[in-house]
């Protein structure tokens, strides 16, 4: 019994044919838009496809996030005695100006004999 030995490639054919159904093909889903969909919709069906791999899943769920859950943020609109923020704003810092400005003591010099 004289045999040569197998090749790499046989091996590897080998292997697989005793794992049989251990050996798990990953066939990637064919994601499909209708004309009306948005790209919101395509990352929301990468995202929740089993079929996809999870980084790519990863991916479009980070990039959904912003769209689906944006972030809260507050703005402060003010009207006082009918004036807007703007000009109180600027007559306090008009106001802050003119106790800036140092007075000058108004004096003469004494002129002494020595």
């Amino acid at each position: 019994m004289n045999k040569e030995s197998p090749t790499a490639l046989e091996v590897i054919l080998q292997r697989a044919e005793l794992r049989g159904a251990d050996v798990v093909e990953e066939v990637e889903e064919l994601i499909e838009l209708a004309p009306h969909e948005t790209s919101l919709d395509f990352f929301r069906k990468i995202y929740h496809s089993i079929r996809q791999p999870m980084t790519r899943r990863m991916r479009a769920a980070e990039f959904a996030l912003q769209f689906e859950h944006p972030k809260l943020g507050a703005i402060a609109t003010a009207s006082i005695n009918g004036q807007d923020f703007a000009s109180m704003l600027e007559k306090a810092i008009l106001r802050s100006h003119k106790e800036a400005e140092v007075k000058q003591i108004e004096a003469r010099a004494i002129e002494r004999d020595d």
